[in-house]
């Protein structure tokens, strides 16, 4: 059966502000009154009144194209919304009339929003050369290097991240999982330690520390984890998925098929739940039952290999062996090496 491990990372990030203009001297005519505009426009960012504040940076452009400030602020509401193509030109703009690290940083967000990573790591890489100690320029150039599999880099700078801020609770939970990725589970394990010791009200990381303990067949002790993740987030179906394969690998079929059941009242549209509820019908013997799921995995995810796999085992079980050679055949189509030997053994 495949073993599902899931690895989640929570991307938080923060947005600057330049605060308003109160002990500066007023300009004369169009630059007072686009300073009037700008300090508007922040206390509207403030109060996330977003569509409000970029009136207000758009006016006060229109009468100081040269500020600097404006276009940055103006760039930060657009990244705040979700317009990372639109947030570029703006830090883009900043840089040209006055670059730092932070206008590098946010343009270098809207770059990983907009899944452009290596341009993200340029970005980044130029927000460290401005200031060494910019730790979340660290934690996002770790990302983007983890989201392009280069894992060394990744931990390197996660490292950096944590040298710099040592209860940077998410550095610690994602330097867990670069080590997962590469199979050093106790080291990542130590992280994921770590990272709830720093925030313990991080379900994810309990989720993650389940699965490695899973990893490690500390099955009692991953139930554990996944039990203060679905505490914590008692609507995190994964968690609960995770949990019933963890009952699963000790033989308690039926707490796994609860666990399933929540997951999918949760999230009925979770093909893995299907699968793994199937295999513990499975094996209570209820093979019309785990056909039921499977079949339910499959309509969902038409591409799931090792569904097809499973299912073509229960319709063995019922001497069904024409469905079961077809369901092998197509899970070998699907990569799934264990279903290609079944196929040439037992199918004409």
């Amino acid at each position: 059966m495949k073993k599902l491990l899931i690895l989640l990372m929570l991307i938080s990030f923060h947005f600057f502000l330049y605060g308003q203009n109160e002990n500066q001297p007023l300009f004369e005519g169009d630059y007072q009154e686009a300073e009037k505009l700008y300090n508007e426009g922040i206390k509207l960012f403030e109060n996330r009144n977003f569509a409000e504040a970029i009136k207000k940076f758009d006016e006060a452009i229109k009468l100081k194209p040269d500020f600097e400030k404006a276009y940055f602020n103006r760039g930060s509401v657009k990244l705040e919304t979700g317009d990372y193509d639109g947030a570029m030109p703006d830090f883009t703009k900043s840089l040209e009339l006055a670059p730092s690290a932070k206008a590098y940083f946010s343009r270098g967000m809207a770059k990983f929003e907009l899944n452009d990573k290596t341009n993200a790591i340029g970005d980044f890489t130029s927000t460290i050369g401005l200031d060494a100690n910019y730790a979340q320029a660290y934690y996002y150039r770790g990302e983007s290097f983890f989201e392009k599999n280069d894992y060394e880099n990744a931990i390197n700078d996660f490292d950096m991240a944590i040298k710099i801020k040592p209860d940077y609770a998410y550095a610690y939970n994602d330097r867990g999982s670069a080590k997962v990725k590469l199979e050093k589970y106790e080291e990542a394990l130590a992280d994921y330690t770590l990272a709830t010791k720093h925030n313990p009200n991080m379900p994810f990381t309990f989720n993650n520390k389940g699965s490695v303990k899973k990893k490690l067949n500390d099955y009692k002790g991953a139930i554990e984890e996944y039990t203060a993740a679905v505490k914590l987030n008692p609507e995190y179906f994964i968690a609960f998925n995770n949990r019933g394969t963890a009952y699963f690998e000790l033989e308690e079929y039926d707490n796994a098929i609860k666990d399933y059941n929540q997951a999918l009242q949760l999230n009925p549209k979770y093909a893995f739940a299907y699968n793994n509820r199937g295999n513990a019908k499975y094996k209570l013997k209820d093979y019309d039952g785990a056909i039921a799921d499977y079949s339910k995995a499959i309509e969902l995810n038409p591409n799931y290999g090792y569904a097809y796999l499973n299912r073509g085992i229960a319709y063995e079980m019922l001497s069904k062996p024409k469905n079961s050679c077809e369901d092998w055949k197509q899970a070998a189509l699907l990569g799934i090496g264990t279903a290609d030997n079944y196929s040439k053994l037992q199918c004409k």
